[in-house]
């Protein structure tokens, strides 16, 4: 059997050897060293086994971010399993969902999320133990696995290996589980690692939620580089100013709205944010006010991103030189490519593709597709899905776009009935699931309107049955019951009318999207 050539936990090993005294935690009062992390890996992954976590199980993380966090994603592979991070934001019947789909036989609770346990209780059959840093009745304590390990050797998983499940949707109509393996994590991470220019000296706060590609893609190259991670437990512009000034923040990655939110506060200027040197941003373009903004109160570099859960996650990289050029006044180009996702990272073909699979000449708008070794393995148990997304060799990402002569890719709409608010993907059919279990509705449409703090926020029109009332605020409150919060619709049109439909009786949904995007210069933000 031939040596592993991309293995997850490897960064660790590394780290330990060649950085040993060198901090690896910033958390509150909390230092360790990569020595004092690596140990407590090893503990944490006997303490799993010994609880009966086995080789190909899978292990849920439901938690705001903190070192538990990063210290699972190398233990429970470093113990044979996969890692489920799962969307904090999501509500208990899509939790319960997507662990049904999953079948793991841990889960893993901070405190935040200890109180949900009476909700889930009963109605997880597949998991056996529930691990929590918190108090919580019928619960392991997390410093016990680590206190009482025993350590054990790594499991050694690695190449084509599944490292974990991560999921794009919510509901069951939806959500996917995607499976990523060894190779397609440390892939890129080398990307990130490259293009970001990190540095073993770097400090990278997890401001942004862990369980999201954009940011673990970031937890796995800054543990390759053998830097430093910070943790607050979730963004707050107060906590992520104080954070860049007391552990010396160098690098962060931050979605445009919170970019937006911290160079617009008026705290802004009480903080000393002089060591940071590069935001990377991603899930919707950035106003290029903001941008000014950000590169005059901020001194940094920015960086943008763009890919998919499906592509682990980094397609493209916008450098920093396209936004100062794009800024600065120069030509009519390179204010032009500031509007795009950037150019393909290395060892990734991104190609635009006709509906025929053919590739297209610059320029002309297609699917954007890619193929590399970043790209999934699969959709976890929806073999159809999978053959699907991954038809002639490429990652088909349903967004349509083009590009330009010299590789820069240029997003105009999406070819798959999806909306990005706020950096979080939310699936149409979903929202409109939810609406239809209301009684009153007859018919509904949901689709993406811009919203220049979001990018897109989510719109629904509805019809009511003949002789039903129903309230704005009553169909909001109702698919909250059954949706994570950024899921439901921030607005709600009633109409009387039907809504327009084409010969084959489908709603005719860019119809009733197209007043919204007048004079728009694309129809995605």
């Amino acid at each position: 059997m031939g040596q592993a050539a991309f293995q997850i936990t490897r960064a660790v090993h590394r780290a330990a050897l060649v950085a040993g005294d060198r901090p690896a935690v910033l958390e509150g009062e909390v230092r360790r060293t990569w020595r004092a992390f690596a140990a407590r890996v090893a503990r944490l992954a006997g303490g799993l086994r010994r609880i009966g976590l086995a080789p190909g199980d899978r292990l849920a993380i439901l938690s705001l971010n903190g070192a538990p966090y990063l210290e699972l994603y190398y233990a429970v592979p470093w113990a044979g399993a996969l890692v489920m991070p799962m969307n904090i934001r999501l509500a208990p019947p899509e939790i319960l969902a997507q662990i049904a789909d999953a079948e793991p036989t841990v889960l893993f609770v901070d405190a935040a999320f200890s109180r949900m346990l009476p909700d889930l209780r009963g109605k997880m059959p597949s998991v056996r133990e529930v691990v929590s840093t918190a108090a919580a009745p019928d619960t392991r304590a997390y410093e016990s696995l680590i206190d009482e390990g025993p350590a054990i050797d790594d499991e050694g998983r690695s190449d084509d290996d599944v490292y974990g499940v991560f999921y794009t949707g919510g509901t069951t109509a939806a959500s996917k589980g995607v499976m990523l393996t060894h190779t397609n994590i440390v892939v890129n991470a080398y990307n990130v690692a490259l293009g970001f220019a990190l540095e073993d000296d770097d400090v990278y706060l997890h401001a942004a939620p862990m369980f999201h590609l954009a940011d673990s893609a970031n937890t796995f190259a800054v543990t390759m580089m053998s830097a430093a991670h910070a943790f607050i437990p979730a963004f707050d512009v107060a906590k992520t100013l104080e954070a860049f000034q007391s552990y010396r923040i160098t690098r962060t990655l931050l979605v445009p709205t919170m970019i937006n939110a911290v160079v617009n506060s008026p705290e802004l200027g009480r903080y000393d944010v002089s060591s940071l040197r590069t935001i990377l941003y991603g899930g919707s373009p950035m106003a290029p006010a903001v941008m000014a903004k950000a590169l005059d109160g901020l001194k940094c570099r920015l960086f943008q991103g763009y890919g998919m859960t499906e592509t682990a996650p980094v397609l493209t990289f916008l450098t920093p030189e396209d936004h100062v050029a794009g800024l600065g006044g120069g030509d009519e180009k390179a204010r032009e490519r500031l509007r795009s996702a950037g150019r393909p990272v290395p060892n990734v073909e991104v190609r635009i593709l006709d509906p025929g699979g053919r590739p297209l000449p610059p320029r002309e708008v297609g699917e954007i597709c890619a193929r590399g070794p970043n790209v999934m393995k699969g959709y976890w148990g929806k073999p159809e899905a999978t053959a699907e997304a991954l038809r002639g060799g490429f990652m088909h990402t349903g967004d349509l776009g083009f590009m330009d002569e010299e590789g820069y890719v240029f997003l105009v709409d999406r070819a798959k009935d999806m909306i990005v608010s706020g950096g979080e993907n939310v699936y149409c059919v979903e929202v409109e699931t939810a609406l239809y279990a209301h009684p009153a509705v007859l018919e509904a449409a949901v689709f993406g309107v811009p919203c220049e703090q979001l990018g897109e926020r989510v719109h629904a029109v509805v019809v009511l049955r003949p002789g039903q009332q129903a309230s704005c605020e009553e169909l909001v409150g109702h698919c909250r019951e059954h949706l994570g919060g950024y899921k439901c619709p921030k607005t709600v049109e009633l109409r009387a009318e039907p809504l327009p439909k084409s010969g084959a009786g489908k709603i005719l949904k860019r119809d009733l999207r197209a007043p919204f995007w007048k004079g728009q210069e694309r129809q995605i933000h």
